[in-house]
This record gives C-alpha cells, structure tokens and sequence, in this order.
C-alpha cells in the first residue's frame, strides 16, 4: 500500500496531476488516496520531489543515471537475446532468483496481484517435465499417427499445413528422448492470477520479459514457455502440486538456467517490417 509522509508533502499537486486512477485529492490541507480505486502503479511515489509518497513506508531512492545503459548497451543486450533451450546443472541461489522474479513488478501491468511461483525443486521441475511429455505424446498419436488427420488439414486449412508439418519433428524428437525439455533448467518461474481479472496474459508476458533479460545480463539463459502452460493449467495434478485454487491462472511460465551453449554472433541485417501512415 501506498503511504503518505504529511510532514514532507508540500501539496505540490504533482501527484495527483499524473493519477490515472484519479484517486488522489487535497482534503483539509492533506494529500488523501482513494485507495478503493488506487490501482498501485506507483507512479505518484516516482514523481514525488519530496520523496513524501512510499511503498510500504520505504522511503524510494532517487534515480543514479550513471548506473543508466547507453544505447549502444542496451541495443548489444537486445541483439544476444536468445532463447535457450540446453542448460547445464548448476543451480542459481535463491537469494538471486527472487532478486530477478522481483525486477516483473516494475513492468507495465493490468493486473497489480500477480504472484511467482518459483520452482527450483528438482523432483517438481521433473514432475512438470513429466506432465508436458505425456502431452506430447497424447497429441502426437492423435494428430500424426492416423494419415487421415494430414488429409483433412491440407483440405479443410490449407494455410494451417505448414504449421501442422513444423511441429511433427519437434514432438518426435521429445517422444525419442523421453522427455519434454532437452535438459531440465535450474528452475520455472510461473506467474500466477486471477482468472478474472482483464488482460492478465498480456500483462505476465511483460513481466516476464523483465525477467528475461534482467537474468541475460547475469549471464543466466531463459526460454518462455507459451504454449506450455496450458499443459499445466489444464493438469490438475500439477495444479495440486502448486497448490493453485479454481480462481487461480498461469498466466505466464518461463525456464531460467545456466546456458549450456553461448551464441557468438549478432545477427546483422533482419529488419523489422514498418508502414509508415
């Protein structure tokens, strides 16, 4: 929750000018928060030049802009990015995952009570490993195995085929050894949400991009596991495992480790497609 230190405030009105909850006023000479509709994006405590506003009674820290990347940095960092799908099995301390889980919360959100949920156990990593794999092998005799299913792709989704061919070699590949990852990571960070609550999914996918290149710049690997969380919502053993209740959603999941092989190269000449109106 959001606090006030009367005795810093000036009633400036800085705060409330850039609310877009519009849950701030002056009452009887004091600064007063709504905070039935406080949304808790904190931008009134990172604009506050009183440092009058905090989380918690934390006082906030100003920002040190030497500590700030160039651009030059920033774009190196971009360009490494990738996503990694082979790491070796050394762990990452505890301490350090929640430092990276809690850089999620200064991304752009609709949800403001996402929780992480992070799994650094290797007997539930391989419980999740387990339940993909099973997965994949249901869907592979289902959509592979019987010759009429390509048929009536080509015939019914002629655009769908491509995609449909694509897959077969990844899920063969995972039944060939045995399991759903290539190696298993140092841990899985899920966000978790209410069901209902709007535009949760675009939201985690923020967060977890946070995540992502705050670990790239400790050297840690990441890859984003999309279409694998609706593997683990629907399962309700894993769910148990994680102790979700029925309001309960992954809106977001993600494998964090040591990478076990290192990119060298930036790739030069791909170029984003823009329309100019």
């Amino acid at each position: 929750m959001i606090t006030i230190d009367h005795d810093r405030c000036n009633l400036c009105k800085e705060c409330i000018e850039i609310c877009h909850e519009y849950c701030m006023s002056i009452e009887n000479q004091l600064l007063s928060i709504d905070f039935k509709y406080c949304s808790t994006c904190c931008q009134c405590i990172a604009i506050c030049q009183e440092q009058a506003l905090s989380w918690e009674k934390v006082v906030p820290a100003k920002f040190d802009k030497i500590n700030y990347p160039g651009p030059i940095q920033i774009n190196e960092l971009l360009r490494e990015r990738r996503t990694i799908r082979d790491f070796t099995n050394v762990k990452i301390d505890r301490a350090l995952l929640e430092q990276i889980v809690n850089n999620a919360k200064y991304a752009p959100t609709h949800n403001f009570n996402f929780k992480a949920i992070i799994i650094d156990e290797p007997e539930v990593i391989e419980n999740i490993d387990e339940a993909i794999y099973r997965f994949t092998k249901r869907l592979y005799r289902f959509v592979y195995k019987l010759k009429i299913i390509h048929q009536f792709v080509k015939i019914t989704a002629p655009k769908f085929e491509f995609e449909y061919l694509k897959a077969k070699p990844k899920l063969e590949k995972s039944i060939q050894r045995g399991r759903a990852f290539k190696t298993l990571p140092a841990a899985i960070i899920l966000i978790v949400g209410e069901k209902s609550v709007p535009f949760s999914l675009e939201s985690a996918q923020y967060g977890l991009y946070n995540i992502d290149l705050y670990a790239q710049s400790l050297g840690l690997g990441c890859r984003n596991l999309v279409g694998n969380q609706m593997i683990l919502n629907r399962s309700r053993r894993i769910r148990k495992l994680l102790r979700l209740s029925k309001q309960e959603k992954i809106f977001g999941t993600i494998a964090i480790g040591h990478p076990a092989v290192r990119f060298r190269n930036k790739v030069n000449g791909k170029q984003m497609i823009i329309q100019w109106n």
